[in-house]
C-alpha cells in the first residue's frame, strides 16, 4: 500500500473540509453583526415606545380618576378641567412624537397594536367620556388589554422565545434550582 499517497489524499480531503466549512462559516457571520446592531436598535426603540405608552396611560388614568372626583363650582370645574385637558394633550404628544421618531424600526405587526392603543386615546371630550360616565376602570381594561398585546408584538418580533430557549440550553434547563435540588438529594456542595 502506498502510504505517502494516501496520506496526500487525506491531507488534501482535510483541507478541502476546512475550506467549505470556512466559507460556510464566512457566509453566516457576515451578516451576523449587521442583525446583531438592528436586534439592539429594535430594542431601544421598543424601550422608549414601551415608555411613551405607559406614561401616556398613567397620564390618562391620573386625570381621569382626578376629574371623577372633582367636585367644584362650575366656573373652576372648567378651569380645571382644562388644566386636565392640557395634561392630555402633553401626554398624547408625547407618545406621538415617540411613535414618530421609532417608526423606521417599527413593523406593520407592532404599529397595528399601537394603532389600537391611539385609537383608544382619542376621544372629542375624554374627560366627560370616561371619568364622569363612570367607565374609568372599563379604560383601564382596555388599556391593558391593548398594552398587552403591544408588549407580545413586540416580544414575537423580536423572538424571544426562541432567544430563551436558546439561553436554556446553553446554561442548562433548570440552572441553579436544579442544580440545588440535585445537590440537596445527593448531600454534594453546590458550585
Amino acid at each position: 500500500m502506498n502510504y505517502p499517497i494516501l496520506i496526500s489524499a487525506l491531507s488534501a480531503a482535510f483541507a478541502g473540509s476546512a475550506f467549505i466549512v470556512s466559507c460556510l462559516n464566512y457566509r453566516v457571520s457576515r451578516k451576523l453583526p449587521n442583525e446583531n446592531k438592528l436586534f439592539e436598535e429594535k430594542f431601544k426603540s421598543y424601550r422608549a415606545v414601551i415608555a411613551a405608552l405607559n406614561t401616556a396611560a398613567a397620564v390618562y388614568l391620573e386625570c381621569a380618576h382626578e376629574y371623577q372626583i372633582l367636585e367644584l363650582p362650575a366656573r373652576e370645574l372648567v378651569k380645571a378641567k382644562e388644566e386636565l385637558e392640557e395634561e392630555l394633550a402633553k401626554a398624547y404628544y408625547l407618545m406621538e412624537d415617540t411613535i414618530y421618531e421609532q417608526t423606521l424600526v417599527l413593523p406593520d405587526e407592532v404599529l397595528e397594536p399601537i394603532d389600537n392603543f391611539f385609537a383608544l386615546f382619542n376621544h372629542d371630550d375624554f374627560l366627560n367620556d370616561t371619568a364622569k360616565a363612570g367607565k374609568t376602570d372599563e379604560f383601564e381594561t382596555q388599556i391593558n388589554d391593548i398594552f398587552d398585546d403591544v408588549i407580545d408584538a413586540m416580544r414575537e418580533d423580536l423572538a424571544f422565545n426562541k432567544l430563551d430557549k436558546g439561553l436554556k440550553k446553553r446554561i442548562g434547563a433548570g440552572g441553579r434550582l436544579q442544580r440545588l435540588r440535585k445537590a440537596s438529594d445527593t448531600r454534594e456542595p453546590v458550585i
